[in-house]
């Protein structure tokens, strides 16, 4: 039951994704991964150890909650780009699209949690 409602979450997440896309006039980047090209080395160096911590816990922690992890994971690395986004190129608006993208990862979380309670 829990695949189905991430599955209807994911659904909401690209619908709400492409409206606000065509509301504030951005268009999709051609590759969905960020390349490091351009970006500052402050952010990189968080993202290689919230990477890094992401490993350690997969390894240390019991598998049941490696999925939490992963979710966890998604969500910050989606705030820090958003702030990164906000910070240094708000023009472009992308900041809006990483946030609903760490929404998207939070409700995810919780969703994945409230099925191992």
């Amino acid at each position: 039951m829990t695949l189905v409602y991430l599955l209807i979450l994911a659904v909401v997440y690209i619908f709400l994704d492409l409206v606000m896309r065509k509301k504030l006039h951005t268009k999709m980047k051609k590759s969905y991964w960020r390349s490091f090209k351009g970006r500052r080395p402050l952010f990189i160096t968080i993202e290689m150890v919230l990477l890094a911590s992401f490993l350690v816990l997969i390894f240390v922690m019991p598998p049941a909650y490696t999925s939490v992890f992963m979710f966890l994971f998604l969500f910050l690395l989606y705030v820090f780009r958003g702030f990164e986004e906000w910070k240094f190129e708000r023009n472009q608006k992308e900041y809006y699209h990483s946030w609903l993208g760490a929404t998207f990862f939070m409700f995810a979380s919780f969703l994945v949690l409230m099925r191992d309670m």
